[in-house]
């Protein structure tokens, strides 16, 4: 698949996690036949699936991503982030027909997990997001035309300020959209750089080995977590129902 590449974002102190992340991929996503970039600092990755992009000291979230799309030849960017592990087959095949389907029809942005936005389904998998409504330029599991994702980002924004903010910039720009499913099965493995332990459990099930210097949530903090994750989920479920 030409002018596409999948950007995970990551910084240097997040090292421990990219072992594990790397073999889920290669675990569940071995198909993938896209370049698959890493947005680290100053380290090196000896890999065989991820390719380090040194961009060096960063002021924010956002100036790290606009160094790495500038050292990204393709168009097309897979945006995902250093916490999100696979955790069963990704279905290659709906993901480029989803690729290919964005790009044949000139989307600017579509996210590939079921999103809290406001908008219209458009046919039985894909849902277009209202121009006004939240979380429209949501990062989780996002493929973007890189050049709309370079004007929506100012250098200053952190990941949370960008979805706040930009989501207004964003405003300027039609075709944006989401699955009406959760197209790749994955965990949040990290909530505020705290593991979550039963992510933690499963990916250390799956053979896969963790650097045990990270701490992890406290079992007040994982059913928090749970609960505000539930609520996501029902609200979510009732959006892509009604509309």
């Amino acid at each position: 698949m030409n002018n596409i590449a999948l950007l995970i974002s990551t910084f240097d102190s997040s090292e421990d996690l990219w072992f594990p992340l790397e073999k889920t991929y290669d675990k569940f996503w071995s198909d993938i036949n896209i370049p698959i970039y890493l947005t680290t600092n100053h380290k090196e990755f000896s890999g065989e699936l991820f390719t380090a992009l040194k961009i060096g000291d960063e002021l924010s979230w956002s100036d790290n991503l606009i160094k790495s799309l500038n050292k990204i030849d393709e168009k097309y960017i897979f945006l995902t982030f250093d916490d999100l592990f696979l955790t069963a087959k990704v279905d290659n095949t709906k993901i480029e027909e989803l690729m290919f389907h964005a790009i044949e029809n000139d989307f600017n942005y579509l996210q590939f997990y079921r999103s809290i936005s406001l908008g219209k389904r458009i046919r039985k998998d894909l849902f277009k997001k209202n121009s006004a409504t939240k979380y429209r330029n949501s990062t989780v599991w996002s493929f973007w035309k890189k050049e709309v994702l370079l004007d929506l980002l100012e250098k200053n924004e952190n990941a949370w300020e960008f979805e706040k903010v930009g989501n207004l910039r964003s405003q300027k720009y039609n075709n944006f959209y989401s699955t009406r499913k959760n197209i790749i099965p994955f965990v949040n493995g990290v909530i505020k750089g705290k593991w979550e332990g039963l992510a933690k459990k499963r990916i250390k099930n799956f053979g896969i080995q963790i650097d045990e210097k990270r701490s992890s949530l406290t079992f007040i903090q994982m059913l928090y977590y749970h609960f505000k994750n539930t609520q996501f989920d029902i609200l979510t479920y009732l959006i892509h129902k009604i509309y």
